[in-house]
């Protein structure tokens, strides 16, 4: 039966440990490839018999046939356009990349393996190799055209002189017959070219096999290139075929151009910039001189691409690499032709310099300096001013890294460094930086799986009316026991769950729970309070957010108006059009808006009074300095008359002390929370708080 075929985009991952697979599989579907996978090397073979898939990754150490074994065994029985196969070798295995290659490899990554950027990396390979197979096509037909041509042909004696001589259709190529016949080659042509035949000429006698010359003529000014191919007739004469060679050539050079140049911007690609960082390793070793790497990368560069669209996200890719030629030192900038390609753009919004020669590190310091004062400076680009930063990572030969694919990779690894660090940034390597690195890593893939294995969890932090002292609400905060770390805190798995878009399919689950709980201490207690819960800026954009309350409400059968959604003034403040018709859906339903964190923010009165949210939460970094900062005592004293002013409820956060509680109380404060008033404590913890105010109550009447 015939194998099905396989739509473009398919990866081939082989690899005997199942995690690594999972995680390959994982990097390559969040860049939209799919993926086939193999346990050995002969597993692999077999697949790609059968599946054919557009690119292969090849782990070196498997059992039943190893990677170099199947990348030989790939390569011999391939039949049409070679497959590209990226080899996974140890980090420091110097010995596996190059057996790698040898064995016919496209490409290799190192372990550890840099998980966010893999699927990039195996997308350009991709591109790359459509690219070659797409030129190499075009100039097989380039070469069949021109054989096609007529050569002028002659015939030499063995003492170097022309026996015969006949023009052919292509002019350029020849010469008059009567300034060849009878006279020797070294009167024809200059003499380093007729030398140079004529040693290929008697190689050509002593062997019978067939030679090529390839020389360069200057005719009225311009360079053409020709080859003489040549062949024996005879014991002691040869015959030559001269082709004019020069639109190859020209073809050579636009494939050389089209592989290693971007496209976009017209500096060099990635390839081009690998092959120079290796030359100037081999330079620099030989020498005893150092040279750093420079990866930068645009600080939220895919917001310009999401709000202004790809065009102009093209464009200001194109004028970043022009400002990048004129702010480097000259020494730096990349030359046109066959020159030096010290600057290059990875792909994206990523580009790389190489310093060479460097004898400082301040040196390297002061270029990306130079370099993130450049992207600071507005870019106009169709009518829209636009303002960007630059995060930069720096490694140094020889201290960071002997080889390139280490040099690049621990540029790559400070850059982030530096976005972690605010941005707008420039890094030094260090090893420390590689574990932070992985364990982020790790992380995610540990968050990934905590809502599956039920690693999550919610604290409630009660919220108390300060006239009645009674519990009138919760808030839920998310917490998650990691089965190795144990308990890491929200400042840390939060921004990462933000980052990566977990926080979505987490604040669903938030939601849910805190609803169904808030139902089931109504039931158990006879009390209802107000169930707090926080919504993040992605959860806020969702689009399917008021089915979700929806359907959050509805199979808890909690009271709509006993729902509290928290917003922070950043996310209302993002784009308020579109704020204003999601607060609009959300009030239908008829849950209990509140603003958390005010006073961190932007918002104005006017905006306020359009939001039309119930409640406001004075941000905690008010509360902690009273009562004896005396301009957080007027900070406070002045939002709360404000909020009231707009008929809203104010929530004072961070309560730790009586002496805030009572000012708050002379403030007007509604409601507060803290670790003062309670900490955050399991459901179980607040049923007993609640049951007991209710016996209380009781006890009263």
């Amino acid at each position: 039966m015939a194998a099905t075929p396989i739509k473009r985009g398919v990866v081939l991952v082989a690899d005997d440990d199942p995690v690594m697979r999972l995680l390959m599989l994982e990097m390559l579907g969040q860049v939209g490839l799919d993926a086939i996978e193999a346990e050995d090397g002969l597993q692999a073979l077999a697949l790609y018999q059968s599946m054919a898939p557009d690119l292969i990754l090849l782990d070196v150490d498997m059992p039943n046939m190893d990677g170099f074994s199947a990348c030989r065994e790939i390569r011999r029985i391939e039949t049409g356009a070679p497959v590209p196969i990226i080899m996974v070798t140890g980090g420091d295995d110097i010995e596996a990349v190059t057996n790698a290659y040898e064995a016919g490899a496209t490409d290799f990554v190192s372990k550890p393996i840099n998980w966010p950027i893999l699927g990039h990396r195996v997308l350009y390979v991709l591109r790359a190799s459509d690219a070659i197979v797409r030129l190499r096509i075009a100039d097989a037909h380039n070469r069949a055209v021109l054989a096609a041509i007529p050569d002028t042909f002659f015939r030499l004696g063995k003492d170097g002189v022309y026996l015969d001589y006949e023009q052919g259709h292509d002019a350029s190529a020849a010469i008059p017959a009567e300034l060849c016949v009878g006279k020797h080659i070294t009167e024809v042509l200059p003499r380093d070219i007729a030398e140079r035949l004529l040693e290929q000429m008697h190689c050509v006698l002593d062997t019978q096999h067939v030679r090529s010359v390839e020389y360069e003529l200057v005719s009225f000014g311009m360079v053409q290139h020709f080859e003489a191919r040549l062949v024996a007739t005879g014991p002691d004469e040869v015959l030559g075929l001269v082709r004019d060679i020069s639109e190859r050539r020209r073809t050579e050079e636009q494939i050389r151009r089209l592989a290693y140049c971007d496209s976009l911007t017209g500096i060099p690609n990635r390839q081009a910039f690998l092959e120079t960082l290796e030359r100037e390793l081999h330079r620099s070793k030989v020498g005893k001189k150092k040279f750093a790497v420079l990866f930068m990368d645009l600080d939220a560069f895919k917001r310009i691409n999401d709000t202004l669209g790809h065009n102009v996200g093209d464009h200001l890719l194109k004028i970043v690499s022009e400002r990048l030629r004129e702010t480097i030192r000259p020494s730096d900038l990349v030359s046109r032709g066959d020159q030096s390609h010290n600057l290059a753009r990875l792909g994206g919004d990523e580009f790389t310099i190489l310093i060479p020669d460097l004898e400082r590190v301040e040196n390297a310091l002061n270029v990306a300096h130079r370099v993130k004062e450049a992207m600071r400076r507005p870019f106009l680009i169709e009518g829209h001013e636009i303002f960007v930063t630059a995060s930069i990572g720096i490694s140094l030969f020889p201290e960071d890294g002997d080889d390139c694919d280490s040099l690049l990779k621990f540029a790559d690894t400070a850059m982030y460094h530096a976005k972690n660090c605010g941005k707008n940034n420039a890094k030094l390597y260090s090893s420390s930086l590689t574990m932070q690195i992985m364990s982020h890593v790790k992380l995610e893939v540990g968050l990934r799986k905590a809502l599956r294995n039920e690693e999550l969890y919610l604290l409630y932090q009660p919220q108390i009316d300060v006239r009645s002292s009674e519990i009138v609400g919760v808030e839920a905060l998310v917490r998650w026991r990691h089965p190795e770390r144990g308990i890491i805190s929200p400042t840390e798995f939060i921004p990462l769950a933000e980052e990566t878009g977990l926080i979505v399919p987490i604040g669903e689950w938030v939601l849910r729970t805190a609803c169904n709980q808030a139902k089931a201490w109504q039931r158990a207690t006879g009390q209802s309070i107000r169930m707090a819960v926080n919504l993040s800026a992605k959860q806020f954009k969702d689009e399917n957010l008021t089915q979700i309350v929806l359907s959050a409400l509805h199979d808890s059968g909690l009271d709509p108006k006993m729902l509290e959604l928290e917003l922070t003034e950043g996310t209302l403040m993002d784009d308020a059009k579109a704020t204003m018709a999601t607060l609009e859906q959300l009030r239908g339903i008829g849950v209990y808006l509140s603003i958390d964190d005010f006073g961190t923010g932007y918002s104005s009165m006017n905006y306020l009074k359009r939001f039309d949210v119930r409640a406001l939460k004075i941000d905690k970094s008010f509360i902690c300095g009273l009562p004896q900062d005396s301009e957080n005592a007027a900070i406070t004293r002045a939002i709360i008359a404000m909020a009231h002013g707009l008929k809203m409820v104010v929530v004072a956060e961070g309560v730790e002390t009586d002496e805030q509680l009572v000012l708050l109380e002379e403030y007007g404060c509604d409601l507060v929370q803290g670790f003062y008033l309670g900490h955050p404590s399991p459901h179980e913890s607040i049923t007993l708080m609640l049951n007991k105010a209710g016996a209380l109550a009781l006890a009263m009447k």
